[in-house]
């Protein structure tokens, strides 16, 4: 991963020029307390049987939901 790119795993090829939206959960925290996940969104530039390069178009860093708060949204799914 760069600033702006990444390649990923994936399990089949993906469609070149296709859009796509990538979450990762970030490993620092917000104020030692708050989660984080880096949300990118790019285009597939590369893609082959086992992995694909993303140009990142955009990028933000986003809260992640407490575990309590991601269990309550799963059991209210159900």
């Amino acid at each position: 991963m760069s600033s702006s790119g990444m390649l990923l795993k994936v399990e089949s090829p993906l469609p070149i020029g296709q859009k796509i939206e990538v979450s990762v959960d970030w490993p620092a925290q917000l104020n030692a307390t708050c989660g984080l996940k880096l949300v990118a969104m790019g285009k597939v530039i590369r893609s082959g049987p086992e992995v694909a390069a993303v140009s990142i178009e955009k990028y933000d860093f986003r809260t992640r939901a407490t575990k309590a708060v991601e269990v309550a949204a799963t059991a209210s799914s159900l």
